[in-house]
């Protein structure tokens, strides 16, 4: 990897990390008069938004009166009792700072979010489309203001499920060379399936990413990520642990006591019923080496490198991360397609890595890889390697990256007990 990049990366990266409905009405009383009903709590399972035929002021987030922007059924979830189980369901349409959407939109408590009509493009599918100002972020890790924005954010300590869901931003202005987008920033627990972060982002500028873990876990079924500086990145940060938000779109952190230890983020991503893709014009995904990584059946496309861990650290973290892109400790079943890197599919950077890539596919006749893009039998990459496929650096001492086939477990035989003799 080159110095030049790094060094751009560590600067534009590193320095912006620097309804409750109330039934009333009137009854009639033996007598003929009027008497008020008791106000009884309807039980309320879900919010519905639509842009087009929606209403932030006449709306009461039901299917037949549903709002009109997200930030709406977020404000008013956020200031009521409702179950942390209960869905917000976002019809198909742009949900944009035109439509009312105020940017970025935070979620601070546990909610599922429900898109509808994924895999038919960002002008048919639900869309949150835009940005705004990543604040939460830039106090966490004390950057300077206007250096880090967003359009989506999950709080710490919360957990979020999303489906059928865009996350973009069609039109992406930024006040400067120094600052960062990412689409997505993941400081809780956000369970996806099925969702795009990145998709639509104008011409994916130099310092546009797809998705950030700062101190999250992400667990991603069937995801496309894309970007340019990385896809999906991941770092260890210390959360401030906290659920009293002021509001749903805080412009920071409400006084909390920091965690006392780091958190560090989760990475899993597998493949289902969709495309499970990630695409970056620089590396697809990467980490600050402490971040426990599990990955299956995806695809890597575009980048000079498909995984590295050459993201400047925030803090120090003793112990690396797990990395298993097949057959390691986090039990992948690997699958995964290593192929078509610009530079290296692999880029180790760090000391005491330990990578396992088993039955994955790579460049073929790279490294000793066959034809297809196989490893006929187990390989193991050291400091110094260098080429297509895995590249580790000499002074990345103790790291290493275990490729080739799967293993085939070994039956255990029972020996069957004799008949007594007679």
């Amino acid at each position: 990897m080159s110095r030049a990049w790094a060094s751009r990366f560590f600067f534009s990266v590193v320095a912006v990390m620097a309804v409750a409905a109330l039934m009333s009405g009137t009854a009639c009383t033996r007598w003929g008069k009027a008497s008020a009903i008791p106000a009884t709590l309807a039980p309320i399972t879900a919010l519905y938004v639509n842009p087009t035929t929606g209403s932030d002021s006449s709306g009461n987030g039901s299917q037949t009166k549903p709002y009109r922007t997200l930030t709406k059924a977020v404000e008013v979830l956020s200031s009521s009792k409702l179950s942390a189980s209960i869905a917000i369901n976002l019809y198909s349409g742009d949900y944009t700072a035109a439509n009312g959407e105020k940017f970025p939109i935070v979620i601070p408590t546990g909610v599922n979010l429900v898109g509808m009509n994924f895999g038919s493009g960002v002008r048919h599918g639900t869309f949150i489309d835009g940005f705004g100002e990543d604040t939460l972020f830039e106090e966490l890790v004390h950057a300077p203001p206007r250096s880090a924005y967003t359009t989506l954010e999950i709080a710490a300590d919360v957990k979020v499920s999303m489906t059928e869901i865009y996350i973009g931003a069609s039109t992406l202005k930024l006040p400067g060379s120094h600052a960062s987008y990412w689409s997505l920033d993941v400081l809780g627990n956000l369970n996806a399936m099925l969702s795009s972060f990145g998709t639509g982002t104008v011409s994916l500028a130099s310092s546009a990413s797809g998705a950030l873990l700062a101190g999250g876990t992400l667990d991603c079924s069937s995801c496309e990520i894309q970007g340019n500086d990385f896809g999906l990145g991941a770092i260890s940060v210390t959360v401030p642990v906290s659920t009293a938000y002021p509001s749903a779109s805080p412009t920071a952190y409400p006084s909390s006591t920091p965690t006392s230890a780091p958190s560090a983020p989760t990475v899993t991503l597998s493949h289902a019923n969709g495309d499970s893709t990630i695409a970056a014009k620089v590396v697809d995904l990467v980490t600050d080496g402490s971040v426990d990584v599990t990955v299956s059946g995806e695809t890597f496309a575009r980048g000079r490198y498909a995984f590295s861990d050459s993201l400047q650290p925030i803090i120090y973290v003793q112990v690396p991360g797990t990395v298993d892109f097949g057959g390691g400790l986090n039990a992948s079943p690997g699958g995964n397609i290593f192929l078509g890197a610009r530079l290296s599919e692999i880029s180790i950077v760090r000391r005491n890595e330990t990578i396992t890539a088993l039955d994955d596919t790579w460049n073929p006749l790279q490294q000793g890889a066959s034809r297809n893009g196989q490893y006929r039998r187990m390989v193991t990459f050291k400091a110094g390697d260098h080429g297509k496929n895995v590249t580790i650096l000499r002074n990345a001492a103790g790291s290493t990256v275990v490729v080739g086939p799967a293993v085939v477990p070994t039956p255990t035989i029972t020996p069957s007990s004799s008949p007594s003799p007679t």
